[in-house]
């Protein structure tokens, strides 16, 4: 990826690690959906540790940072891992008002994706494989039926037999972390019921065909809609300001993809290194591994002069949209 780290450099470390200014209609009150947070200051919905102290923890720091809704995301894991983190927060759920108010459901971001390198991302892959009906329904089990979004790679075996099943369970399906590009084959999968798109630009080798790839022909199609991380690191402003050029702004969506060490001061977390601009990266790879920024800095990155999105439409992007996606539109805390 092309990153402008001078996108980010702010000076004040605290300021990246809040979230960046305020964008909510209330100045300090919670307002943006995100659709995609692995974990906040110190703590990882991943941790084969995790606590329901640890989830409320998470849940506070979003909400002071003006995420008023989210999906919990799991990324690859060990099965047992997985069922077991997805019980731990929905027991926070349960055991703390302000926890089911804001999380709105899980997404579970693989393990059903591809293990090439590039498309794999800084996924372990110990445990990518093909989908599995038998797990997605454990996992639903475990979550009393709220996992929200399922992120699979659309050229693995069973992948359609896969998306017909969550689909009809009420699960979205999207395609990510995925070799998988033409046409046809997305066409393919829309058609089973997969409806959008994980972090579009994103998850790619750093080179690929100039014309026939997935940020093209995702944009492109209009059976999905786009999820794009809008930090600023991720993506550069320019590929950000070309992405609402392209694509109608009632199909794309915006996500924080926030990690662990988001909200802590730079150093080392496990394997991740937070920079002092806010940079995180694989300590193992040397590329990106998550963002630290809160889903209100990609409103403000997508309503700055060099995006040029209003605030209506940001609203449109990381709330309106969200929301419709997961069938919860009109949905308030």
């Amino acid at each position: 990826m092309n990153i402008d780290r001078r996108t980010f450099m702010i000076g004040a470390a605290g300021a990246v690690a809040a979230g960046g200014c305020v964008s909510s209609r209330v100045a300090g009150a919670p307002h943006w959906v995100d659709l995609q947070v692995n974990g906040r200051v110190g703590e990882s919905f991943t941790n084969p540790k995790l606590t329901e102290e640890g989830v409320r923890k998470i849940v506070k720091a979003l909400t002071e940072g003006g995420t008023e809704g989210f999906l919990a995301t799991i990324v690859t894991s060990a099965d047992e891992v997985a069922v077991r983190n997805l019980r731990t927060i929905r027991r926070a759920m349960v055991k703390y008002p302000e926890c089911g108010r804001h999380i709105l459901g899980f997404h579970m971001e693989g393990p059903f994706i591809s293990d090439v390198p590039g498309f794999i991302g800084a996924h372990p892959r110990d445990w990518v494989r093909d989908p599995e009906i038998a797990t997605y329904d454990k996992w639903q089990d475990a979550a009393d039926g709220m996992v929200k979004i399922v992120t699979i790679a659309g050229e693995r075996k069973g992948a359609e037999e896969f998306t017909r099943h969550a689909t009809a369970a009420g699960t979205v399906v999207s395609i990510g972390h995925s070799a998988m590009y033409k046409t046809a084959d997305l066409n393919r999968l829309a058609a089973a019921g997969a409806k959008t798109l994980t972090h579009l630009g994103n998850a790619l080798p750093l080179q690929c065909a100039r014309h026939e790839n997935l940020m093209w022909t995702g944009l492109a199609n209009p059976n999905y809609r786009p999820m794009f991380i809008a930090d600023g690191y991720h993506l550069p402003r320019e590929t950000i300001h070309g992405y609402v050029r392209a694509c109608p702004l009632e199909r794309l969506i915006t996500v924080s993809d926030c990690t662990a060490p988001g909200g802590m001061p730079p150093g080392t977390y496990g394997d991740r290194v937070l920079e002092p601009d806010g940079l995180i990266r694989s300590r193992r790879t040397g590329m990106l591994s998550g963002s630290s920024c809160l889903i209100r800095r990609c409103v403000e990155i997508l309503n700055s002069p060099e995006v040029g999105l209003s605030m209506g439409d940001c609203e449109l992007l990381a709330r309106t949209n969200p929301l419709r996606l997961i069938g919860m539109e009109g949905w308030e805390a």
